[in-house]
């Protein structure tokens, strides 16, 4: 077998929640080789500076997660896998920090 990597780099509205060329990925290649391994877990998404309105947060904190509610988390996805920062953000920005 042969290792690949496919790297697509797009504006964050087309890369948040798996809502552009990202989420189409593993569709496309199981279309070209129905016995590829290429699935939606294959699949890394980065966004790259973020801000909350560019995760579509109504306040100031950065939205890593849609589908919350009660009624709507079985449809629950993250915003991306991976947040990159060129420096540190405001820590008031983000909801909550985790060790990386």
């Amino acid at each position: 077998t042969t290792n690949t990597m496919v790297i697509n780099v797009g504006p964050i509205a087309d890369v948040r929640f798996l809502g552009g060329p990202n989420g189409r990925i593993a569709r496309i290649c199981k279309a070209i080789q129905p016995s590829t391994a290429v699935d939606d877990d294959a699949v890394t998404t980065i966004l790259i500076n973020p801000s909350a309105q560019e995760t579509l947060s109504q306040s100031k904190f950065i939205r890593l997660e849609i589908g919350t509610g009660p009624s709507t988390i079985e449809y629950q996805t993250k915003v991306a896998d991976y947040l990159w920062f060129s420096s540190m953000p405001k820590v008031n920005m983000l909801p909550r920090l985790m060790n990386g």
